[in-house]
């Protein structure tokens, strides 16, 4: 059994919900029990996420999934074990080259701390499948992450670590609306970021209040994206050519 993870670092916007299946806010008449859940995306939320948690630095993320229980709505009993997750989303924020995974002013990850960080790196990529035929994904969504050469080297150097996995980076600025996103009567947020046209945060902010609802030009961000720069065993591709 397979199951998909997002991730909310430290000083992400929200508070990403632990069942993190995308709520159909089209039903309005289900039994008390239950939670409508969205199979296509939604402008307030992406489909296809099954469990949310929210890590403080990258040892608190490689401990969490390896001590992640599986809840009720994932078959199976016990924790989620190794090669389990196919896809996960490490949120955080993000420059070039940049994902800030243990927040302002702690160590970035970048493709010269791949070294120190390996560790940790290596226990979270033990947590998905090694699998040369049909990769996992692991997304780094923060803002720029993948833009220009230095987001190239951080990809390359993270499939020496993860290999058989797509990497997935972000060209440009990612956006997050915490309200539109604010799942109801929960105090937490459904899963994803926007892979917006912006560079800046002035910028983004300005166009939020007409793009939001244009997925077109600002979907989901996935590996699939217009803006995804993606890397698999050493090799560099875009997200539309994959």
């Amino acid at each position: 059994m397979s199951v998909n993870v997002w991730a909310n670092g430290p000083g992400t916007p929200g508070y990403v919900c632990t069942d993190a299946r995308l709520t159909n806010r089209n039903e309005t008449e289900y039994p008390w029990s239950a939670r409508p859940i969205a199979t296509a995306d939604e402008d307030y939320g992406e489909a296809g996420w099954d469990i949310g948690l929210n890590y403080s630095g990258l040892s608190d993320l490689a401990s969490k999934l390896f001590s992640l229980s599986r809840p009720r709505w994932v078959a199976g009993t016990g924790v989620i074990g190794r090669g389990e997750i196919r896809r996960l989303a490490i949120h955080a924020h993000g420059n070039s080259g940049e994902l800030l995974v243990n927040g302002t002013g702690g160590t970035k990850l970048t493709a010269s701390s791949v070294v120190s960080m390996h560790r940790d790196l290596n226990s979270i990529g033990l947590m998905t499948p090694d699998d040369a035929v049909n990769p996992a994904v692991i997304l780094l969504v923060g803002c720029n992450a993948g833009y220009g050469r230095a987001g190239t080297d951080l990809l390359l150097a993270l499939t020496r670590v993860w290999p058989n996995r797509k990497v997935v980076a972000f060209a440009s600025l990612g956006y997050v609306a915490g309200g539109e996103m604010l799942r109801s009567g929960a105090g937490c947020t459904e899963p994803g970021m926007r892979d917006t046209d912006a560079m800046h945060p002035g910028e983004a902010d300005r166009a939020v209040g007409r793009m939001w609802h244009n997925r077109r030009d600002w979907p989901w961000a996935s590996e699939r994206s217009p803006r995804a720069k993606v890397a698999l065993n050493g090799e560099i591709k875009l997200g539309a050519e994959w």
